[in-house]
């Protein structure tokens, strides 16, 4: 069944249940707007994965060019696209944009996906940079048999050494792309069907930058007024630093630490 916009851009339609000519192996999807501060190192934390899928959203900073030399070096494992249309505000009234529309978040999420061609998909953000060892974790855990795997990260605050009042950042993590499998317009957000329940976990395997960005950058996917709404104020109070961060950092950002310490 092909999934057709009701805008009739028709070069944006997709297949969502295309899994008979998939590759075994991992894709990751990273949908991006405006990541200029941090997607470079983003992607290079994903790069154990067979293919790196990203689409580009309307973008106003440098992101396109800076994903573009990343294509441009690793050229067999990077797809980029461009999906130039405003996505409906995340919060409270997100599921009143429909899932057919190229608004919808989850729009925009199933046409990542399906420019993707391996069996099991990744979704990643531009300001998630993943430890040096999360492929090769990833990677045991598919070996054993789990083909759900939820990971969780660390929500960093204010700078990169403090975490916020909302420490663990969870993703959906690894899940096989099967016929039903896709994203669907959810009352906050965009929420993913017709996967399984997750049979292993890994944590603290990615360091979450959102709260280290300026709040306009951070909160750009938000609707006007936000600052008046309780769930919003609630979600950015995870901007304000309560304790040092004691974990590990992957090596792109430790050299970074270093160098602002030099």
């Amino acid at each position: 069944m092909r999934l057709i916009n009701r805008e009739g851009r028709t070069a944006f339609d997709h297949e969502p249940d295309a899994t008979a000519h998939r590759t075994p192996g991992v894709s990751t999807l990273v949908r991006v707007k405006d990541e200029e501060d941090w997607i470079e190192r983003s992607l290079h934390s994903v790069l154990w994965a067979d293919e790196i899928v990203v689409t580009l959203n309307d973008c106003a900073d440098a992101t396109p060019q800076i994903v573009e030399r990343f294509r441009a070096a690793h050229p067999s494992k990077v797809i980029v696209r461009s999906f130039p249309f405003p996505i409906s505000a995340m919060g409270p009234g997100h599921d009143k944009c429909p899932d057919d529309s190229i608004h919808a978040s989850a729009f925009f999420y199933n046409f990542t996906q399906s420019l993707s061609t391996r069996t099991h998909c990744l979704k990643w953000d531009g300001d998630c940079i993943g430890q040096d060892w999360l492929g090769d974790r990833i990677r045991e855990r598919m070996a054993s048999g789990h083909e759900r795997i939820k990971i969780f990260g660390v929500d960093l605050a204010s700078d990169l050494r403090h975490v916020g009042n909302h420490r663990v950042c969870p993703s959906n993590g690894i899940y096989r792309v099967a016929p039903g499998v896709r994203y669907v317009q959810a009352p906050l957000t965009q929420s993913l069907r017709g996967v399984p329940p997750h049979t292993a976990e890994v944590h603290d395997c990615f360091i979450h930058t959102k709260w280290i960005k300026p709040m306009a950058s951070a909160t750009k996917q938000w609707p006007k007024g936000w600052e008046e709404m309780p769930h919003f104020q609630n979600i950015a109070a995870r901007r304000h630093p309560v304790a040092p961060y004691r974990g590990e950092y992957p090596a792109s950002v430790r050299a970074l630490l270093n160098r602002d310490s030099a």
